[in-house]
């Protein structure tokens, strides 16, 4: 039996894999976009994981820096004339025969802002079943390629917002947190039989290892950045934070599932097997409680300018009145069920410690820059630069994600007094496909 169409179940399987880069965050600048992801003087995401930044003086100027970029989402345009009503899309109707889960991922992983230039191919193709009273094969053919090896996830922290004031230096705000992981790892037998196109076995489990956490919640803080040696043009600022975090709500849950095989395989009824433990504190029980802290350094000096920040140094929050439930998939009734276990119990859960470096070099209108981050879950680098010639701004950069891979940044702007537009383009392959796609992004900037 042969199919154009790979099932869903292997989209949802690839799903946390593929997303890893999508997990770091979007990006609206198309003057970033252009350099291959770098962040450059006192922008978001430099202030975000290094406390010390809020010290330094913004120069726009120096380093073509906007006050305000506004982006123009043309990939939404895209979207809409290729998806007109997509509550009546065949292709993102899981009850219709049309239904494409490997679009559905791939526009989940790349939310329509940009405008995609050249979109990933789907790695269709036909897969070939081999189907028997006592035996059950599958060939995915280039799909197989897809299928993940190795343990595969998404998450990471973030800080969605952070309103406060500051006096000289000292910063007091309320800072909302969240932190959120999920991690999932194909058993043996499931991996073979995808992957390497092994015969399905009589009664035999074929599962996914899952685990996962979501917290989050406020935190007072008090925070001090400045300049502790120098002048404007040569200085060495520091900075750092102390969090109170107070965890409105968290669960974290750990479990198998899949099925078993009958035997005879297809003789006797397939039997689903789920086993998931949770622990969690629901909003409206006691607050969690932790601690923690940000630390950060920068140095200016003429046209080089450096700096490191860490994030979150020992923030582990306690839970004082934690529940837990055991989740069984109960083969006699066939039904799921849900045992109470344990309650008002204290457990503990750790934010991952993030951080940054970046390196700066800029003289006359050329600028150029690298940085390392990682926001909870694995590593990016990002090496960019920028040349201005009168009204006109060329870029290119370079970049290697969370998974990796090598991707490339190239584009340009145009800018009038205060006013500036710019295109920037990029390569992914934060999708189901083993080609890379090319993004468009566009922006308004105020100078």
């Amino acid at each position: 039996m042969r199919t154009s169409v790979v099932g869903t179940g292997v989209a949802v399987l690839t799903l946390g894999w593929a997303a890893q880069v999508a997990g770091q965050g979007l990006v609206f600048d198309a003057r970033r976009v252009g350099m291959g992801g770098l962040a450059l003087g006192r922008s978001s995401s430099l202030v975000r994981y290094n406390v010390a930044y809020r010290a330094v003086p913004a120069n726009s100027d120096r380093r073509g820096e906007p006050k305000v970029t506004i982006p123009i989402p043309l990939g939404l345009i895209q979207f809409l004339h290729d998806h007109p009503n997509i509550t009546k899309d065949p292709a993102f109707n899981p009850d219709s025969t049309g239904f494409n889960p490997i679009l559905v991922v791939n526009t989940l992983l790349n939310l329509p802002i940009y405008y995609e230039v050249k979109q990933a191919p789907t790695p269709t193709n036909d897969v070939i079943f081999g189907i028997g009273r006592d035996s059950l094969r599958a060939n995915l053919g280039a799909a197989a390629q897809i299928v993940p090896e190795d343990q595969f996830g998404i998450g990471g922290s973030s800080r969605p917002l952070d309103p406060g004031i500051g006096i000289r230096g000292v910063r007091l705000s309320v800072m909302g947190w969240l932190h959120d992981e999920v991690g999932f790892q194909l058993g043996d037998n499931l991996l073979g039989f995808l992957r390497d196109s092994q015969p399905a076995s009589a009664n035999t489990a074929y599962t996914v290892n899952g685990d996962g956490i979501l917290e989050g919640g406020l935190a007072p803080s008090i925070a001090y950045a400045g300049r502790i040696a120098g002048d404007s043009t040569m200085g060495f600022y520091v900075g750092a934070a102390a969090h109170y975090y107070l965890g409105i709500a968290y669960a974290r849950t750990s479990g198998v599932g899949g099925f078993r095989t009958g035997n005879p395989i297809l003789g006797a009824p397939v039997r689903p097997t789920i086993t998931a433990v949770t622990d969690y504190s629901k909003a409206g029980n006691a607050l969690g409680h932790g601690v923690g802290g940000d630390v950060g350094v920068a140095w200016v000096s003429g046209p080089i300018e450096l700096g490191v920040g860490v994030n979150d140094i020992g923030a582990t929050l306690t839970w004082s009145d934690t529940r837990r439930d055991t989740l069984l998939y109960d083969t006699t009734s066939n039904a799921l069920r849900t045992t109470p276990g344990p309650n008002h119990f204290t457990t503990k859960t750790k934010l991952p410690v993030s951080y940054i470096a970046n390196v700066a070099y800029s003289v006359g209108l050329t600028t150029l820059g690298a940085d390392v981050l990682n926001a909870g879950r694995g590593t990016t680098i990002h090496v960019g630069g920028e040349q201005r010639v009168g009204l006109f701004s060329l870029r290119g950069g370079v970049a290697r994600d969370q998974r990796k891979r090598i991707e490339f940044g190239w584009g340009g702007g145009l800018r009038f007094a205060a006013i500036g537009f710019d295109v920037g383009f990029w390569t992914h392959t934060n999708s189901i496909s083993n080609e890379r796609g090319i993004t468009m992004a566009t922006s308004l900037s105020i100078y």
